[in-house]
């Protein structure tokens, strides 16, 4: 999969956490539509390099989205270019609603203002319509628009994953960084979120997933990097990257 400019790019990224180099200039791209697995054993630096895209972390190196730098150690910046992220455990509001809980994640703050209140008050009222519509539309799109008005705390843990990515569709983002999405998840779960995941990578959002589960990945990829140690050491479809020794190695524990 090829395009003339990539929707991620990252250059070089570097993360240093005192004297340990936890990300050792690391680059990929990640093109319009297509579903990047990110792969390595505990400690090999996924999580760190998802942070340091997201601006959590302070990092050196360069990341651009459709061609446009992106600050590094600024959190929130990335999200203005249209990139969203899950985490390893859904951050979730366990006292919202799960309608309450996507509208969290609104990008569209038009009216919401108290002189809009004031002045503006049925344009207002007609503009939070459209955005529960949007905010239930996304939890149908997970498949949760039944328990709209239900506490996140009266979720399954894997219902609380899908809130998670109703709350991110809702965003409109143009790429998904996931951190583990199928953790916790049993193979009944794991598979509808392939399903749904896949789903989304045809409507043309593209993903970024870090993911230990082999047939996930191999359901869901189409391309995989392997990190160990901070480094890439691998990168290609799933049938060439576990085919590679090193990958074998290192991360399946099979030298070759």
């Amino acid at each position: 999969m090829s395009t003339a400019v990539p929707l991620l790019e990252c250059k070089r990224i570097s993360v240093r956490f005192g004297g340990v180099v936890a990300v050792d200039e690391v680059s990929l791209e990640v093109h319009p539509g297509e579903v990047l697995g990110l792969v390595g054993p505990n400690g090999s630096g996924k999580t760190t390099l998802l942070n340091a895209v997201s601006g959590l972390v302070r990092a050196r190196g360069e990341v651009l989205v459709d061609g446009k730098r992106v600050s590094l150690g600024r959190p929130g910046a990335i999200v203005r270019h249209g990139v969203f992220r899950t985490y390893q455990t859904p951050q979730v509001d366990r006292e919202l609603t799960c309608l309450e809980n996507v509208l969290v994640a609104s990008p569209d703050r038009a009216h919401r203002g108290a002189s809009s209140a004031f002045m503006l008050r049925p344009r207002m009222w007609a503009h939070d319509r459209a955005r529960w519509q949007e905010a239930a539309a996304a939890l149908n799109r997970v498949g949760l628009v039944a328990k709209a008005n239900v506490p996140a705390a009266g979720l399954s843990y894997g219902e609380q994953r899908h809130l998670e990515i109703a709350r991110a569709l809702h965003a409109q983002p143009e790429l998904l960084l996931m951190d583990e999405p199928a953790a916790g998840l049993n193979s009944t779960e794991s598979h509808r979120l392939v399903g749904l995941l896949r789903e989304l990578s045809a409507e043309g959002l593209s993903l970024l997933v870090i993911e230990h589960k082999i047939s996930f990945l191999e359901e869901l990829c189409d391309r995989i990097i392997v990190l160990e140690l901070g480094r890439q050491i691998a990168a290609g479809t799933p049938s060439e990257v576990w085919a590679n020794p090193a990958v074998m190695a290192a991360y399946l524990g099979e030298a070759k």
